[in-house]
């Protein structure tokens, strides 16, 4: 019995030790670990395995940052498979986005159902994955906007922030690219240096105005020349720039870099060994995805340098070269940090919710718009066809008469065939001249879109002017031009910017008709208004708004016993919708409607 019991006891013993020992676990890594934090990370996290005991450790490098053509992918993943076919992992540890893009993309082929863990990859990345039941890991927050913090904290003054390294893309646990760095500069001009040529950068950077900062990621080598590695190329960055510079790795700080924005490689590499041998145990396996942020490193003697004041320190920076205080070792600096980018990240997601949401909006605003404005247009031809038919007759007039007088000719003998074939030139263009009128108004009478294109804002109200000359003539009005030099470009849809025009001119004349004054006068004018807008002024003789000048463009509103009130509100809506403004004032003996629209260029 005695013996029966032992035996049942070794057994048990034994599987409990079978849990981790003879286990295989492989490491996939996007590149050889070249760095000596890389290589800190590789080295604590192995020694913490075989802590657990005998672990079969297998560590692929993929090379996928020197090779990303699809077709090698597909060839290490054959590879792969075939190397592993009798020695299946039971654990897989990758580490970088490029990796675990590369194994969720293979995963099925080559070791479905497998726990995978990964490490020093970047939150944004991981967020944007759909991962599978059998994935978890670390994340770190490595984003350029946590770049950016630090500068605008060191520096608040700063305008330009210089980047240089590697080309965009094959970072570790980085994704600076460059479709995302405006979106995170905060307002910094960003210029991207990285993958240039050593000569190509120092000239760019001796040439840094007083109000920049110099951030130097991981630099393997020069690309262009292949001269030159990341400890050579510093010195000369720090010599070239002449400006505070932030690096990537801790180890060079000391040698003229202001501060490294640097992680704990070694505490990350126990806690995925931790988080790996426990699920070697067999424990089950948690989606549960932890993350960690970087540590800005300060240099103090630096610091001293550029007059970086201590009130300026980022939240829980640490001092190196320098004895610190017992209150500032003590000081909870990391639990603001890490509230203050927890705050930030939903910060940046409502307001990315936001922004769609306006743009759907504005994009359903601009159709109902062009569809009132239409409506409007409509409403106001009969005004128009009388300016037509005025304008047609005098082309119709001479086509009828260069007919007569070709015919006179070609009765001659000889026929003046000379003056035939002018008086042909003359109906031609005549005709295109009726042509013309006619697609105008055909244009002004059909709906439009919402294209917007360049146009020159003296010529557009000149064209107005021009348009609705005979209406003045009819009802008496003189139309003076105080128009400022051309050369004023705007963006706009042209009919419905003529609409505008319209309506506030026609506006004016009823106003004048009801004051039935003597003085029946309008004046348009444009100007150069602040440095990037042009206002447009519209100033009549006519009854002014009396108390109702605030609320003129309301809808239904109307000072008109015929009005519906809905023109002035049409034209505010298609002002606003071009990112401009309009208003109306009283003056002496009359009223003015203005508005601005934003420019393109003035010339």
């Amino acid at each position: 019995m005695l013996f029966l019991l032992f035996v049942l006891s070794s057994l048990a013993v034994s599987v409990q030790a079978q849990s981790v020992e003879g286990k295989r676990v492989l490491l996939l890594s996007p590149d050889m670990g070249s760095s000596a934090s890389l290589q800190e990370f590789y080295g604590s996290l192995k020694a913490e395995l075989r802590k657990t005991g005998p672990v079969t450790i297998f560590h692929e490098n993929l090379d996928i940052s020197q090779f990303p053509q699809e077709t090698y992918k597909q060839n290490l993943s054959k590879w792969l498979k075939e190397k592993y076919r009798v020695q299946n992992p039971d654990l897989i540890l990758v580490f970088g986005q490029q990796s675990l893009r590369y194994l969720l993309q293979h995963e099925k082929n080559l070791w479905p159902g497998t726990p995978v863990v990964f490490a020093l990859t970047s939150d944004i990345d991981v967020v944007q994955m759909n991962l599978p039941p059998n994935f978890t890991g670390k994340v770190l927050r490595a984003n350029f906007s946590n770049v950016v913090g630090v500068v605008k904290t060191l520096f608040p003054q700063a305008q330009q922030l210089a980047l240089i390294g590697n080309a965009p893309g094959p970072d570790t646990n980085k994704t600076f690219l460059p479709s995302r760095l405006s979106g995170m500069a905060d307002n910094l001009r960003v210029q991207d240096l990285r993958g240039q040529s050593v000569d190509a950068v120092k000239d760019a950077l001796s040439n840094l105005p007083p109000d920049a900062v110099v951030y130097q990621g991981l630099l393997a080598a020069d690309l262009a020349t292949g001269r030159s590695s990341g400890s050579e190329f510093l010195a000369q960055v720090i010599k070239s720039s002449m400006r505070p510079v932030l690096v990537d790795d801790a180890a060079v700080l000391g040698t003229g870099p202001l501060a490294a924005l640097s992680f704990a490689y070694a505490e990350q590499g126990r806690e995925t060994a931790e988080l790996a041998s426990s699920v070697l145990a067999g424990k089950p396996l948690r989606q549960e995805i932890l993350s960690s942020g970087f540590t800005p490193l300060l240099d103090k003697n630096q610091l001293l340098r550029w007059q970086v004041q201590p009130g300026q320190y980022p939240s829980g920076s640490e001092l190196r070269f320098y004895t610190p205080t017992v209150w500032e070792a003590y000081r909870w600096q990391l639990i603001f940090t890490f509230a203050l980018v927890l705050v930030l990240l939903i910060a940046v997601v409502v307001l990315i919710i936001e922004r769609r949401l306006h743009a759907h909006a504005v994009d359903a605003s601009r159709q109902v718009l062009g569809q009132i404005t239409q409506m409007n247009r409509k409403m106001t031809a009969s005004i128009y066809n009388e300016a037509i038919g005025h304008e047609l007759m005098q082309p119709l007039a001479a086509i009828l008469s260069n007919v007569e007088a070709a015919q006179i000719f070609l009765k001659r003998d000889p026929p003046s065939l000379d003056l035939v074939q002018e008086t042909l030139q003359n109906i031609r263009r005549d005709n295109l001249r009726a042509d013309e009128l006619i697609k105008n108004m055909q244009g002004l009478l059909t709906k439009s879109d919402t294209e917007l294109v360049p146009v020159e804002v003296n010529w557009l109200v000149r064209k107005v002017l021009h348009f609705l000359s005979i209406e003045a003539k009819v009802r008496r009005i003189s139309i003076k031009e105080k128009l400022a030099a051309d050369g004023m470009i705007v963006s706009l849809n042209i009919v419905q910017m003529q609409q505008v025009l319209v309506n506030l001119l026609l506006n004016s004349m009823d106003a004048i008709d009801r004051k039935k004054g003597r003085e029946r006068s309008i004046t348009v004018e444009t100007m150069l208004y602040g440095t990037d807008h042009v206002r447009i002024s519209i100033l009549d003789s006519g009854t002014g708004f009396d108390e109702g000048v605030e609320r003129v463009f309301e809808s239904f509103f109307t000072t008109k016993p015929e009005g519906v009130g809905l023109g002035l509100w049409i034209s505010a809506s298609i002002v606003q919708a071009h990112g401009g403004h309009i208003w109306a004032e009283n003056r002496l003996n009359g009223g003015i409607m203005r508005f601005k629209l934003p420019l393109v260029r003035s010339e």
